[in-house]
């Protein structure tokens, strides 16, 4: 058969090697989940070639907080002498980096793109493997965009492939791998979401993109399944929701009881403070500096609004409240922020230190 060329540089070509031979006959596989329910579902069904063997099924990932990251496919079809075959890797999803909220246990990553993605998946996957040529492909873009848009805020789909070569037990071989990625954005926020990867390996000169293709349309999630996986997927997130909003309404408890058993004996220092500094500037103008007087200003309205004043990098001043977290931080936006936790620090945040 001939094999599609439009997207192959001549390099790609050259190293890619002879065409692949004729289309095998397909059967129908099933894609396991032993363990995610109370007894074993197909978690999906996809074409595979005749004669090649199957392994794996559907794993879950129940220690992660990252509701989408509790699904991991991890299939593999292979012909029976071990040198060709297809994969599907488990799907992930991130927070994108500079669009990230805080209280969002999924990981921050800087992948814009499809093809980012997949090259981290190479590195990730395949360690030390070549990469030969990357595709866009719109025509899978297309079909998603079929599907029903039926979350909240904006929805952006992005897909393609990624060749690559590697050697392994002697042999020189050629994979394809794929995917199709979509972002979504809520407010500033931004998710990136893959369901499942996909590969086709094969010995240099014997891989066939049709078959990929072939294979990859193929693939069809049980609409059960489906529906099962995401009703527990959404249990754990309003789980975990749930323990999120006690440990913070915990937390403003504790917080609030101890302001009001310390708050009135504070508020009468500070204002006795405030009064000595007042009674000192008036009493002793003649003596103090300029800087001095700044000093007694500045400490005299932080001690009125209850609050402290920090050393930003760039030579300014901000303020954060004393009912805040014992470390204030400004991150890498500028934004200024406090916490209790003396290990949270967000990339590209300084700490600040108070102006005495």
């Amino acid at each position: 058969m001939t094999m599609p060329t439009s997207w192959f540089t001549a390099a790609a070509l050259a190293l890619l090697g002879a065409s692949a031979s004729a289309a095998p006959s397909l059967q129908a596989a099933t894609v396991g989940d032993p363990t995610g329910f109370d007894q074993p579902v197909p978690a999906a069904t996809l074409q595979i070639p005749a004669d090649w063997r199957t392994q794996g099924g559907v794993v879950w990932n129940h220690a992660t907080s990252c509701s989408t990251n509790k699904v991991r496919f991890e299939w593999r079809s292979r012909s029976r002498d071990d040198l060709e075959g297809f994969e599907l890797m488990p799907g992930y999803g991130w927070q994108l980096r500079g669009a990230a909220i805080q209280t969002n246990p999924c990981p921050v990553q800087p992948f814009r793109s499809a093809q980012e993605f997949l090259t981290a998946v190479v590195q990730a996957r395949r360690a030390g493997a070549r990469i030969l040529q990357y595709r866009d492909r719109p025509d899978v873009v297309a079909r998603r965009e079929q599907q029903p848009h039926t979350g909240q805020g904006r929805r952006r789909f992005d897909a393609g492939q990624v060749l690559v070569a590697y050697e392994s037990g002697g042999v020189e071989f050629r994979e394809v791998i794929g995917t199709s990625v979509l972002f979504t954005q809520l407010g500033n926020s931004v998710m990136g979401g893959v369901d499942v990867v996909y590969a086709l390996r094969a010995p240099a000169g014997r891989l066939d993109f049709d078959l990929a293709d072939q294979l990859e349309r193929s693939f069809r999630f049980n609409p059960e399944w489906l529906r099962a996986m995401n009703g527990a997927v959404a249990n754990a997130e309003r789980r975990f929701s749930g323990a999120q909003r006690q440990a913070i309404d915990s937390w403003h408890a504790r917080e609030m009881a101890r302001i009001n058993a310390e708050g009135a004996a504070d508020r009468a220092a500070i204002r006795a403070a405030a009064s000595r500094d007042v009674a000192a500037i008036r009493s002793a103008t003649a003596a103090n500096t300029a800087a001095t007087n700044d000093n007694i200003h500045r400490r005299t309205l932080e001690g009125i609004g209850e609050y402290n004043t920090y050393r930003t990098p760039d030579g300014g001043t901000a303020r954060s409240s004393i009912h805040g977290g014992n470390r204030v931080l400004q991150g890498a936006g500028g934004a200024v922020f406090s916490t209790d936790d003396p290990y949270f620090n967000p990339a590209g945040s300084r700490e600040l230190q108070r102006v005495r």
